[in-house]
Protein backbone atom coordinates (compact mmCIF):
# COMPACT_ATOMS: atom_id res chain seq x y z
CA UNK A 1 0.00 0.00 0.00
CA UNK A 2 3.06 2.33 0.40
CA UNK A 3 4.56 1.55 -2.50
CA UNK A 4 1.51 2.30 -4.06
CA UNK A 5 0.94 5.65 -2.29
CA UNK A 6 4.43 6.76 -2.91
CA UNK A 7 4.23 5.98 -6.96
CA UNK A 8 0.98 6.91 -8.12
CA UNK A 9 -0.66 8.85 -4.73
CA UNK A 10 -3.53 6.17 -4.29
CA UNK A 11 -4.75 3.02 -5.41
CA UNK A 12 -7.58 4.43 -7.50
CA UNK A 13 -4.99 6.62 -9.34
CA UNK A 14 -3.02 3.37 -9.84
CA UNK A 15 -6.38 1.48 -11.12
CA UNK A 16 -6.90 4.54 -13.38
CA UNK A 17 -3.53 4.84 -14.88
CA UNK A 18 -2.65 0.80 -15.29
CA UNK A 19 -6.64 0.44 -16.91
CA UNK A 20 -5.57 3.81 -19.45
CA UNK A 21 -2.34 1.50 -20.34
CA UNK A 22 -4.69 -1.83 -20.76
CA UNK A 23 -7.19 0.04 -23.07
CA UNK A 24 -4.34 2.14 -25.13
CA UNK A 25 -2.73 -0.90 -25.92
CA UNK A 26 -3.30 -1.39 -30.11
CA UNK A 27 -3.93 -4.93 -30.85
CA UNK A 28 -2.49 -7.61 -29.30
CA UNK A 29 -0.58 -7.27 -25.72
CA UNK A 30 0.14 -6.62 -21.90
CA UNK A 31 0.15 -4.28 -19.26
CA UNK A 32 2.46 -4.08 -16.71
CA UNK A 33 2.93 -2.98 -13.24
CA UNK A 34 6.71 -3.51 -12.69
CA UNK A 35 9.36 -2.20 -10.13
CA UNK A 36 11.43 -0.37 -12.16
CA UNK A 37 14.39 2.50 -10.98
CA UNK A 38 13.29 2.28 -7.19
CA UNK A 39 9.44 2.83 -7.66
CA UNK A 40 6.40 0.81 -9.13
CA UNK A 41 5.40 1.90 -12.83
CA UNK A 42 3.39 1.26 -15.71
CA UNK A 43 3.90 -0.18 -18.88
CA UNK A 44 2.61 -2.00 -21.81
CA UNK A 45 4.19 -3.89 -24.61
CA UNK A 46 2.91 -5.05 -27.64
CA UNK A 47 2.91 -9.12 -28.56
CA UNK A 48 4.79 -11.13 -26.29
CA UNK A 49 7.07 -8.31 -25.39
CA UNK A 50 8.32 -8.52 -21.57
CA UNK A 51 9.47 -5.89 -19.17
CA UNK A 52 12.13 -7.80 -18.36
CA UNK A 53 13.90 -6.72 -21.65
CA UNK A 54 13.81 -3.25 -20.55
CA UNK A 55 15.59 -3.97 -17.24
CA UNK A 56 11.94 -3.85 -15.12
CA UNK A 57 10.95 -6.31 -13.06
CA UNK A 58 7.21 -7.65 -13.84
CA UNK A 59 4.92 -7.73 -10.43
CA UNK A 60 1.50 -7.75 -12.35
CA UNK A 61 0.67 -8.45 -16.05
CA UNK A 62 -2.79 -8.27 -17.54
CA UNK A 63 -3.07 -9.62 -21.08
CA UNK A 64 -5.00 -7.94 -23.60
CA UNK A 65 -4.58 -10.09 -26.90
CA UNK A 66 -7.58 -10.67 -27.96
CA UNK A 67 -7.87 -14.85 -27.09
CA UNK A 68 -7.64 -13.80 -23.28
CA UNK A 69 -11.77 -12.27 -23.19
CA UNK A 70 -12.94 -13.07 -26.55
CA UNK A 71 -14.90 -16.09 -25.78
CA UNK A 72 -17.00 -14.14 -22.96
CA UNK A 73 -16.38 -10.15 -23.86
CA UNK A 74 -16.14 -10.45 -27.63
CA UNK A 75 -14.97 -7.17 -28.28
CA UNK A 76 -14.92 -5.43 -25.30
CA UNK A 77 -11.96 -5.14 -24.53
CA UNK A 78 -13.11 -2.37 -21.70
CA UNK A 79 -15.46 -4.63 -19.84
CA UNK A 80 -12.71 -7.28 -19.54
CA UNK A 81 -10.59 -5.07 -17.89
CA UNK A 82 -13.03 -3.96 -15.46
CA UNK A 83 -14.01 -7.56 -14.37
CA UNK A 84 -10.20 -8.42 -14.03
CA UNK A 85 -9.86 -6.30 -11.05
CA UNK A 86 -12.21 -8.59 -9.06
CA UNK A 87 -9.52 -11.80 -9.64
CA UNK A 88 -5.85 -9.83 -9.17
CA UNK A 89 -4.38 -11.85 -6.40
CA UNK A 90 -2.62 -8.89 -4.32
CA UNK A 91 -0.83 -11.69 -1.90
CA UNK A 92 1.09 -12.71 -5.13
CA UNK A 93 1.89 -8.80 -6.56
CA UNK A 94 2.62 -8.55 -2.72
CA UNK A 95 5.66 -11.52 -2.87
CA UNK A 96 7.10 -10.34 -6.19
CA UNK A 97 7.04 -6.93 -4.80
CA UNK A 98 8.73 -8.13 -1.66
CA UNK A 99 11.03 -10.40 -3.93
CA UNK A 100 11.90 -7.37 -6.20
CA UNK A 101 13.00 -4.84 -4.04
CA UNK A 102 14.99 -6.99 -2.14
Amino acid sequence: GKAIESSFGNFNDLKSKFTEAATKVFGSGWAWLVWTDGKLGIQSAPNQDSPLSQGAQPLLGLDVWEHAYYLKYQNKRADYIVAWWNVVDWDFVSDRYAKAKA
